[in-house]
């Protein structure tokens, strides 16, 4: 249950940050290499995101989405 609780932690981390740094990069005109890092930490993600819902427990969030 604890391996549950810390995946849902960091899906949620890369989640945040992975959009926070494309959308640094569609409204504030950063550098495109910050954009392609956010949709590869969005990427990431959703590998993280996957064996919580497989385990048979998952946060709302994680299973509805």
């Amino acid at each position: 249950m604890l391996r549950a609780y810390a995946l849902f932690v960091l899906a949620g981390l890369a989640e945040i940050g992975g959009g926070y740094l494309v959308w640094q990069w569609l409204r504030d005109g950063r550098s495109l290499l910050l954009g392609l890092l956010g949709g590869v930490i969005l990427f990431l993600y959703g590998i993280i995101a996957a064996p919580i819902s497989r385990n048979g427990w998952a946060p709302p969030s994680v299973s509805s989405g």
